[in-house]
């Protein structure tokens, strides 16, 4: 999933295939993110990556779109970052979903229900070839994918081939975090959302077309290699948000071809929405860092706040 759903990512790769059911076709995949606002497409004028300024009479909050992940090392502008950190009361970051210390004998026995009732190479024998080869590509253990239903080796090819191409999940958010902390602003999720009630979702309800749908989708991202990943996250460091949203999508998509996932993710928006929304009520300025493609999205973070009345910009100075 996208970065506010990172937490969620690493427990679907525990239970996304568990009882599938097979389908003659795989169903359409419902992508709330699919389209952008043209207007909201920009290039930054500032150094760094693009922002957006979300303002009424007393209180402009900064709005940083975030990459995804970013290459091991890869450094980036941080300067308009620390001015508007400086001075803020708060920075708002993505939707948290997590689970508890009690979960854990759950999710381990719920993990047990990902392998497959027969080989997956009898279950998709025309992908099963370039299958193997992006598996072996990722780092995996050789042939090991034949063990799991067709969501699960999805999830866990996806995992491995981020590993493999050295792409760091965790950036640019932590260093969001750590730049935080030396201005002593505080930063907080937008919300913390449980994260079980879906995985017993997925368990119920998941079928075994979505999940081949999900496992085609990864391969071909395998396929393609580090580059578009790396050059999308290098256009979004220098604020060019056009190309950096040209990152591909195909383990979104799989997560979307998920039961639930794809309306989550609209919860998700809203919360952020909502988020911002009540960061408003105080006078003065803050900072919220959300996915790019989540704030510049037909029905995202930025198009809902500018339905709520705010004034929605991009900001071209370096206040």
């Amino acid at each position: 999933m996208r970065k506010r759903l990172a937490a969620m990512a690493a427990l679907t790769a525990l239970t996304a295939a568990a009882s599938a059911r097979a389908q003659t076709a795989a169903p359409p995949i419902d992508d709330p993110e699919a389209n952008v606002v043209e207007e909201l497409v920009v290039n930054a004028k500032l150094p760094g990556p693009a922002w957006w300024k979300v303002s009424d009479g007393d209180t402009t909050i900064y709005v940083l779109g975030m990459a995804d992940s970013l290459p091991k090392g890869m450094g980036w502008d941080t300067s308009v970052l620390e001015r508007r950190l400086d001075g803020a009361f708060t920075v708002i970051l993505p939707a948290q979903a997590h689970a508890g210390l009690t979960d854990i004998p759950a999710l381990l026995k719920l993990r047990k229900k990902m392998k497959a009732d027969r080989p997956l190479d009898q279950i998709a024998p025309e992908l099963a070839p370039r299958l193997d080869r992006a598996w072996t590509s990722a780092g995996l253990k050789a042939g090991e994918w034949r063990e799991w239903k067709p969501l699960g080796a999805g999830v866990f090819l996806a995992i491995g081939a981020s590993r493999k191409s050295g792409m760091v999940g965790a950036e640019p958010e932590k260093t969001i975090e750590r730049l935080a902390r030396k201005h002593k602003v505080k930063a907080r999720p937008a919300a913390s959302i449980k994260a079980m009630p879906m995985l017993k979702t997925l368990v119920r309800d998941q079928t075994e077309a979505g999940g081949l749908a999900c496992l085609e989708g990864v391969v071909a991202e395998v396929e393609a290699g580090p580059g578009p990943a790396r050059r999308a996250a290098r256009a979004w460091a220098d604020g060019d948000v056009r190309n950096a949203l040209l990152k591909p999508r195909e383990a979104d998509r799989c997560n979307m071809a998920m039961p639930g996932i794809a309306e989550a993710l609209r919860r998700m928006t809203a919360v952020q929405a909502d988020a911002v929304a009540e960061a408003m009520k105080k006078p003065g300025k803050a900072v919220a860092a959300f996915p790019l493609r989540s704030l510049v999205a037909e029905g995202g973070v930025l198009e809902q706040l500018k339905a709520r009345g705010f004034k929605v910009t991009t900001p071209d100075s370096a206040n």
